[in-house]
C-alpha cells in the first residue's frame, strides 16, 4: 500500500503529549484507513511522532534536533518498507521550536534527494518563531528573557536570539535558513502547500512578527480599537480585521466610568479555571509561597545552568561519535549552495538581454521602494527584515488566529493539555481548520 507520512514535531521543553489533541482531531478526519476512499485509493496516512527531541534535548540546537529527527524519520521508512508498503507522499507539521526543525529536516531530505522519488505535499507550522525572538519592545522582561535564553537555553538559546555563527557561512542559522539563495528555502519550496498559522495577539513566547514573518505588527498596539471578523466555521479564526478609531478603549474613558465598569477578579485568578486535580494542586502552592519562592529562586538557576552544561557535554560527545557530522552536513549545504548559485548566474548571464535587463531593472526598482517604505516604519533590524522578505517569497498561506483576550495564547494555538487546561480548548477549531486543509 502507499503510505502518505506525515511527521509531527513537538516544541521547545516539549514532548509528544503536547501533540495529543493534534493527533486526536487529525485522525478523527483522516485516520480510518478502512473507509471506502482509502481502500480505492490504495493510500492511507500514517502519523510520526518525533520522540527523539524531548525535554532538555531541544537545547542541542537546531540542526541536532533536526539530525535525529531525520534518523527517526528514516528507521520509519525502514519499517514501512519492511511491511511490504511503500512512502510515495510526505507532509511535516511543527508546534513552537519543531516547526524550525521542520525546515532544517526538509532541507537534509532535499540534500539526500528524497524528494526526487517521495512528493512533497504538506508543510504547517504552528506558533514557530521561524525569526527567531525579535528584541523590539527592550521592556524589562524582555531583556531578562533574552539575557536568561541566550546563557540558560545552550545551542538554541543563541541560534533563537540569532548570536551563533553557522558553520563557515559567519552569520546565524536562522537567516542562512531564511535566505533564498540557500538549500533551506529551496527545499521548503518544494512542497506544494506551505500553510503557517501564528497567533495575532497575546503570543509571548513567539510575537506575531516572528510567528508570520511579518516587517510589522498592526494589533498589539491598537488592540482594544480592531474590529475582527471570523471565520464562521473556525472561531477564533480570522477572516478579516479593520481598525476602529470611534471605538473607546480603557485609556478613552473617564475615571467615574472605569469605577461603574470595574469588576474584581475571582479569587486565585485563572487557577480556579484548572480541572481537578491542578485546581487543587494550585491552591496548596498558593499556600506554600512563602517556602517555595525562595527555593525556585535558588533551584531554577542551577537546574537552568545544568541543563545547559548537559546540552554542550551531549552536543560534543554527537560530534565526535559522527565524526564531525556538523562541519560535514555544513560544508554539504554550503557546497551545494555555491554550486546551484554559480550556476543559475551562468545561465542568467547568457540568456540577458538589453530589452529584458531593462525590464527587470525597473522591476527591481518598483520592489525595492516599496520594501523600503515598509521597511522604514518597521522596528525590526535590518537583518530579520531581510528575513521576512525571503521567506514571504515562498507561496505561503497563512491563518491568524485571535484569542483575546487571555494571558498567553501560545498553548492554547495548539490546543495543548486539553486534559489539565480546559481553556485551551478553544484552540480546536484551529487544529480542525488544519485537518479539513490538509491534502492527501
Amino acid at each position: 500500500m502507499n503510505i502518505h507520512l506525515h511527521v509531527l514535531l513537538h516544541g521547545l521543553w516539549g514532548s509528544t503529549k503536547h501533540l495529543e489533541s493534534a493527533v486526536r482531531v487529525f485522525l478523527a478526519r483522516h485516520g480510518q484507513p478502512e473507509s471506502v476512499h482509502a481502500v480505492e485509493s490504495q493510500e492511507r496516512v500514517q502519523l510520526l511522532l518525533i520522540e527523539a527531541n524531548e525535554g532538555t534535548k531541544t537545547y542541542d540546537g537546531i540542526d541536532w534536533g533536526a539530525e535525529r529527527a531525520v534518523e527517526e524519520i528514516q528507521n520509519a521508512l525502514c519499517a514501512i518498507s519492511t511491511k511490504g508498503d511503500r512512502v510515495t507522499k510526505f507532509s511535516l507539521m511543527g508546534y513552537n521550536l519543531g516547526g524550525l526543525h521542520a525546515r532544517y529536516v526538509v532541507a537534509i531530505l532535499y540534500t539526500k534527494n528524497f524528494f526526487d522519488i517521495v512528493q512533497a505535499v504538506n508543510f504547517t507550522t504552528f506558533a514557530t518563531p521561524h525569526m527567531g525572538i525579535p528584541h523590539i519592545n527592550h521592556s524589562l522582561f524582555s531583556r531578562i528573557s533574552k539575557y536568561v535564553g541566550v546563557r540558560m537555553l545552550g545551542n538554541t538559546g543563541k541560534q533563537l536570539y540569532c548570536l551563533d555563527c553557522w558553520g563557515e557561512t559567519g552569520r546565524p542559522l536562522l537567516e542562512v535558513m531564511a535566505d533564498r539563495d540557500f538549500v533551506f528555502w529551496r527545499a521548503l519550496n518544494a512542497f506544494r502547500n506551505i500553510d503557517i498559522y501564528a497567533n495575532a495577539v497575546h503570543d509571548r513566547m513567539v510575537p506575531y512578527v516572528s510567528g508570520a514573518f511579518e516587517l510589522l505588527d498592526p494589533f498589539e498596539a491598537h488592540i482594544d480599537k480592531i474590529q475582527v471578523e471570523f471565520d464562521s466555521d473556525y472561531h477564533p479564526m480570522l477572516n478579516s480585521w479593520s481598525l476602529n478609531n470611534d471605538k473607546k478603549v480603557k485609556g478613552d474613558f473617564s475615571l467615574v466610568e472605569c469605577l461603574r465598569a470595574w469588576k474584581p477578579l475571582p479569587f486565585m485568578g485563572p487557577f480556579i479555571q484548572w480541572n481537578f486535580p491542578c485546581n487543587l494542586a494550585s491552591f496548596i502552592l498558593m499556600a506554600l509561597l512563602p517556602i517555595i519562592i525562595p527555593v525556585l529562586v535558588i533551584l531554577l538557576p542551577v537546574t537552568f545552568v545544568f541543563n545547559t552544561r548537559s546540552s554542550g557535554i551531549r552536543v560534543k560527545s554527537l560530534e565526535r561519535a559522527s565524526m564531525s557530522a556538523q562541519e560535514r552536513l555544513v560544508q554539504i549545504f554550503t557546497t551545494l549552495d555555491h554550486t546551484i548559485t554559480q550556476v543559475e548566474d551562468t545561465l542568467a548571464q547568457a540568456n540577458r538581454t538589453p530589452a529584458n535587463t531593462e525590464a527587470q531593472t525597473m522591476s527591481r526598482k518598483r520592489k525595492l521602494a516599496k520594501k523600503n517604505l515598509i521597511a522604514s516604519e518597521s522596528d525590526l533590524p535590518a537583518s530579520m527584515q531581510k528575513m521576512a522578505t525571503d521567506l514571504n517569497e515562498l507561496s505561503v498561506r497563512k491563518h491568524l488566529a485571535w484569542f483575546h483576550p487571555t494571558r498567553n495564547s501560545h498553548a492554547i494555538i495548539i490546543c495543548r493539555e486539553q486534559d489539565q487546561f480546559s481553556g485551551h480548548a478553544l484552540g480546536e477549531a484551529v487544529l480542525r481548520h488544519w485537518a479539513d486543509h490538509f491534502v492527501l
